[in-house]
């Protein structure tokens, strides 16, 4: 029987796969370093050591790294990337959630210390941390995870604390006109004008159905309003709210089938003891509005999930 020859599979290097990674000016000017090998090796092994539980292919990350690498990169480049930031920043665009967890820990303080600097109040703080987590760790259709930009370049925590502080200034200016804007916004959305019997009844009782909504969304916790403006405003799918908390999407569906019983239950009740029950009159108006507030909370909120 003849014997072929041997299959041997080819081994790329490092500094091959950091190479071909980088801008054509970059490789021009770092492809005769000698010990660039050396460098990686070292940057490898520095974020194996930063992030012992954190899993990321090493070869994954070499490309991910070149690819972040300016144009004008020179030798004083390679060696003083803070490259274990980069290593951990990459797992978590890629959605590790022990990575995450590590970053937190390492980072969020900056976001307490906004809080504390804008004066945002405590109740903004878990607020807040959800915003930072949808920026930081989940891509959107327009846009990736903010994480997978970050080029080891400048400080981690510094580039944080100033997306921190940004978000905090954008959050305490919301929150002063919350009431107008998203809580009318939500209301219209939940019960349209279009619907020419609904408008007539929101036309008769619009300040006291207005009033009742807001109460009703006031009562809920700061968590649950944010998940409910995550997808009755900004249009998020349950699985990236789910990403957000590091949970399955399954799980944020639940998440929102309660909090839209919650709030049609409070909004009920509100109508009710603000119209009063006492004639066929107002109990029809009820009927209709209650009507129209399922049918638009499945129409915004999307149907519950089944048990």
């Amino acid at each position: 029987m003849a014997i072929g020859r041997p299959e041997y599979t080819a081994v790329v290097s490092r500094h091959e796969i950091f190479l071909r990674g980088l801008a054509s000016a970059a490789r021009a000017a770092l492809a005769d370093l000698p010990d660039l090998e050396a460098v990686l090796d070292h940057h490898v092994a520095a974020a194996h050591a930063a992030w012992p539980e954190v899993s990321l292919d090493d070869d994954a990350f070499i490309e991910h790294l070149a690819a972040r690498f300016p144009e004008d990169a020179d030798e004083a480049h390679v060696r003083s990337v803070r490259a274990t930031d980069v290593y951990l920043a990459l797992a978590c665009a890629r959605g590790d959630q022990v990575a995450i967890a590590h970053f937190e820990r390492a980072y969020f303080g900056e976001v307490d210390h906004a809080v504390f600097r804008t004066r945002a109040g405590d109740s903004a703080g878990d607020e807040l941390k959800q915003i930072m987590r949808r920026i930081l760790f989940v891509a959107e259709s327009t846009r990736p995870a903010a994480v997978a930009a970050f080029s080891g370049r400048g400080d981690l925590r510094g580039w944080i604390r100033v997306t921190a502080m940004r978000e905090a200034l954008r959050l305490v200016g919301r929150d002063k006109r919350e009431v107008k804007i998203d809580d009318d916004a939500l209301f219209d959305l939940l019960s349209p004008a279009n619907d020419p019997e609904l408008a007539y009844i929101r036309d008769l009782y619009r300040v006291e159905c207005s009033a009742a909504f807001r109460t009703a969304l006031g009562a809920l916790s700061v968590k649950d309003r944010s998940l409910l403006r995550y997808q009755a405003l900004d249009g998020l799918t349950v699985a990236e709210i789910g990403a957000l908390h590091g949970v399955h999407g399954a799980t944020a569906a639940r998440w929102i089938a309660r909090i839209r019983d919650e709030l049609l239950d409070t909004t009920r009740t509100e109508v009710q003891r603000r119209l009063g029950i006492a004639t066929h009159e107002v109990d029809s108006i009820l009927r209709l509005v209650h009507s129209r507030l399922d049918v638009s909370l499945e129409r915004v909120l999307g149907p519950a999930p089944v048990p």
